[in-house]
This record gives C-alpha cells, sequence and structure tokens, in this order.
C-alpha cells in the first residue's frame, strides 16, 4: 500500500499518501503473531480534510513478543505540491526493552520517516518511503528503504506491488533483508475483498494474505490473515480493526 498510503496507512508506510485521500478517521487494531508471540494494539487519528488538502496523523503502537516489550508514537505531516507530487514525514519517538539472559537492554530514541508519491494520471501512483532515517539500531525498527506501484484501471479494483530493503547496523540477521509483496483489493459498496502475498525477507518466508472489510457510512470493520507457506520457521498473523469515518466540519 506505500503508493496508495491513504488513512492509516500513511503514518505506517508513506505519511506521503495522507493527502491522497480527503478523509477525517479513527481507527484502532490489533494483530497477533505467532512465530514469536507478537501482539500489536495500535490507534491513529489521520486528517487531510483542510482546504489546501494538508494531511496530518498521530499513530501509537504497543507491542510485545516473548522477550520484548516496545511502544512507538508518531505525529506525521503531508503536502501535496498540486495534484502530481504528495510529499510526507513522521516524525518517531521509539523505546524498546529487550530481556536476554536476565538482563535488560533498553533503546530508545528520536528518529523520522520521509516518502513521495507521484501521480502523474489518476490510475497510476509510484512511490518511495525512507524509514528510521537516523539509524536508531533497534531491531523491530530497522533502517529501511522501501517503494511501490499502484494501479487502478477498474473502478474498484486496485493492483499493488510493494518491495522493502532493510538494515540493523550490528545485527547479521537483519542485514540487507530484501522483501517483495503484491496484491490487489476489490472494493464493492459495503464490502471490500484482498489477496495478496510475497516474500518476507528477513525469515526467508514465503507467505500468502487476505482480508475482508465491511463497509457502512460512518465506518468499517476490517479483518486480515497472512500465512507462511514456506520457509523454516513459518508463523500465521491474525488481525483486526475498526475504523471512525469522522464527519468534515
Amino acid at each position: 500500500m506505500r503508493a496508495a498510503a491513504t488513512g492509516d496507512a500513511g503514518p505506517s508506510l508513506n505519511p506521503s499518501g495522507i493527502s491522497l485521500l480527503r478523509s477525517y478517521t479513527a481507527e484502532g487494531a490489533y494483530q497477533y503473531g505467532s512465530r514469536d508471540s507478537t501482539h500489536d494494539v495500535h490507534v491513529s487519528l489521520v486528517d487531510s480534510t483542510s482546504g489546501f488538502n494538508l494531511g496530518g496523523a498521530l499513530a501509537y503502537t504497543f507491542h510485545t513478543a516473548a522477550n520484548q516489550t516496545g511502544h512507538l508514537g508518531g505525529a506525521s505531516l503531508s503536502f501535496p505540491l498540486g495534484d502530481v507530487v504528495f510529499l510526507g514525514g513522521t516524525a518517531k519517538y521509539l523505546h524498546f526493552a529487550t530481556e536476554t539472559n536476565g538482563t535488560t537492554d533498553t533503546k530508545k530514541g528520536f528518529t523520522f520517516d520521509a516518502g513521495l508519491t507521484f501521480r502523474p494520471v489518476q490510475f497510476l501512483a509510484l512511490a518511495a518511503v525512507g524509514y528510521n532515517l537516523t539509524n536508531p539500531g533497534i531491531s523491530s525498527a530497522p533502517q529501511a528503504v522501501g517503494g511501490g506501484v499502484s494501479l487502478s484501471l477498474v473502478p474498484g479494483l486496485l493492483l499493488l506491488l510493494d518491495s522493502v530493503l532493510e538494515r540493523v547496523t550490528g545485527d547479521p540477521t537483519r542485514s540487507n533483508a530484501y522483501s517483495i509483496m503484491g496484491g490487489g483489493e476489490y472494493l464493492a459498496r459495503t464490502l471490500a475483498a484482498r489477496l495478496g502475498g510475497g516474500r518476507d525477507g528477513l525469515n526467508k518466508n514465503g507467505y500468502l494474505s487476505g482480508g475482508l472489510s465491511f463497509v457502512s457510512g460512518v465506518g468499517a470493520l476490517d479483518i486480515s490473515l497472512r500465512q507462511d507457506v514456506s520457509g523454516d520457521r513459518k508463523g500465521t498473523f491474525v488481525g483486526a480493526s475498526g475504523r471512525l469515518f469522522v464527519p468534515s466540519p
């Protein structure tokens, strides 16, 4: 979704995408991952209803795993340059505590993401994003660069292709990990369906994913599933989220 990062996908994937769509959305989400017994709770507020289509967002994520607890808070801004070029950035504060052999290692600090979306025509968008650009050295927040393409030639149908290259200094398991993923979304009046897959460069796993959204005029309920289908440490990830569409003033 890096080239179509509207709503909560903006602060999560590409802050420049917030201005692609005029909306005011509050969202809460939860995800569980079986591989490392991860639990993630995420909340956000995204607003792109200003007169010049400037966008902003506040987001917070609480993360736990078998030996780690983390907090990530961020504030995003997006700036449209006409209808073709969109710029954005996210300032973030990270606080992660990892326990190893009875010793707790705490890492914290500020970092930022920066993104660009280029939409030469309404049905095509290209994106480039940099993550954690100050390189905080935290395994759960790796320094990374990503890109994406979105294509919508048929009303309601969106096709997507993304890739990410990430690294953590001093951690050979997360050095130059390259991931690629793609999929599609079809939106009807009250129901959206998604199907995709890819390769996780960190765990060297191939996976399939899917999801459904039940949409009304005031909000939406989303459910999702990702299942690893290859690799040595297969995992299952399930998630659910609720979105509230706030009326524009």
